[in-house]
């Protein structure tokens, strides 16, 4: 019998001076206070595996689904590492739904490949939420690459295959997001968005809290074009092509950061959220 689903969704933020939130400063507060609420909700969810997409993993050709059996590193960020830097890590994988992921993209025609190389440094993007998300490191989790020769349809199937993946396995599994909706970036930590680019962000926000997924995916190119979503918005793509519809976003904060808009949102199936 079968009983793998997505218990859970998170589009959570990346932005490094959170990793350190006692220095971060006054206008990350509740960024680092809505990460930690992240963080409950998924482990009240209890989840067997979390998979998570990031902006900061980029592969140029094809998306990359790291299969390894234990992620274990020391990793220092190139673009910032007065902010990140040797900070270790060691958190269990999941070989067998990740190995069924890939087979899963490949039967729907997208190019994705495995890997599971144990001298890999995982990037900031997978870390930061990480940290929040599973602090005791204690829940395999399952890192996917963004291609930047992917279109945002291509990653929208991708979610829809790993969504088949997890339902043919027996995970109750969390899917992560870890991006930026606006993305012009600017000199300035503090910076926000522009109020054209935050519009853009609400627009989406809403209709991802009023369980309006479909119209979401619909206008997804148009919204990363719009504001220049991070890495063209292929995270969220997969995020909402795993979704599917039935599930309703929960808004829990957006925050600046030299540009950038970054909102923490959780889904989950809209009768659970409604109750």
């Amino acid at each position: 019998m079968q009983h793998g689903r997505i218990v859970l969704g998170l589009c959570v933020p990346h932005t490094p001076r959170i990793v350190d939130p006692l220095g971060a400063g006054a206008v990350f507060q509740p960024m680092v206070a809505a990460m930690r609420r992240a963080g409950a909700t998924l482990r009240a969810h209890g989840p067997d595996a979390v998979i998570l997409i990031s902006a900061h993993w980029a592969t140029t050709f094809n998306p990359y689904v790291d299969v390894a059996d234990r992620h274990r590193g020391t990793l220092t960020a190139m673009e910032c590492p007065d902010l990140i830097g040797s900070l270790a890590y060691d958190f269990p994988g999941d070989t067998e739904l990740g190995m069924e992921i890939v087979a899963s993209a490949r039967a729907a025609g997208i190019p994705a490949i495995a890997t599971r190389e144990p001298h890999y440094v995982l990037d900031y993007g997978t870390i930061v939420p990480v940290r929040y998300l599973v602090p005791d490191e204690n829940l395999p989790v399952i890192p996917i690459s963004s291609c930047p020769l992917s279109s945002i349809a291509e990653y929208l199937s991708f979610g829809a295959a790993i969504r088949s993946a997890v339902e043919t396995s027996d995970r109750r599994v969390a899917i992560v997001a870890s991006s930026a909706f606006a993305h012009n970036l600017v000199r300035g930590p503090e910076t926000w968005p522009t109020a054209q680019e935050r519009a853009i962000d609400d627009h989406l926000i809403a209709l991802l809290t009023h369980g309006e997924l479909a119209e979401a995916r619909a206008l997804l190119p148009a919204f990363a074009t719009g504001a220049k979503y991070e890495m063209g918005g292929k995270p969220i793509a997969a995020l909402l092509g795993a979704l599917g519809d039935g599930y309703r976003g929960e808004f829990y904060a957006y925050g600046p950061s030299s540009g950038s808009g970054n909102p923490i949102l959780a889904f989950a199936p809209a009768p659970a959220l409604a109750a």
